[in-house]
């Protein structure tokens, strides 16, 4: 299961260097998010972490959407023919490699987090843990001075 995962992780962040449209490069940053989650979830044997990076990589990869909505709302979304093929190319090279490669060291560092009674605060996931505090409020910080009732929305509506 951790070889499709690793492989789909290489495959998407490969991808994104051909998407050229913000709509499939949101959607691509929400897959690898996702992708990441299910890695951290299955490796720290705790899906409580996996649940908080993707709430808040959701929170802001939907208020990207709305806002390249409401910019490019007319833009054409295409599809090339490279992407299509570049997809299963990409998919089977990062699997075979990773099928290789694959089987170092995971199974001495699982077990040792598995061992662990306290998995979020162990010495091995605090600081992911104070990352992610500061994180927290320093988008608190920087959404309460952007969103100043004085200066108004990013984009105003000029009415003449």
């Amino acid at each position: 299961m951790m070889y499709v995962l690793y492989s789909l992780m290489t495959s998407i962040a490969l991808m994104m260097m051909f998407l050229k449209h913000p709509m499939s490069m949101g959607f691509m940053l929400i897959m690898q998010t996702m992708v990441i989650a299910m890695i951290t979830g299955m490796f720290m044997k705790s899906f409580l972490m996996s649940y908080i990076i993707v709430i808040i990589m959701l929170s802001g990869a939907l208020v990207l959407f709305i806002y390249m909505a409401s910019v490019a709302s007319n833009e054409k979304f295409k599809m090339s023919i490279k992407m299509f093929i570049m997809v299963p190319l990409i998919t089977l090279m990062s699997s075979g490699y990773l099928y290789l490669f694959g089987g170092m060291n995971m199974q001495e560092e699982s077990e040792m987090i598995i061992k662990s009674v306290m998995k979020l605060f162990n010495n091995l996931s605090m600081y992911m843990t104070m990352m992610m505090m500061v994180y927290l409020l320093f988008t608190m910080i920087v959404a309460s001075n952007i969103a100043n009732t004085n200066e108004g929305p990013l984009r105003m509506k000029m009415y003449e």
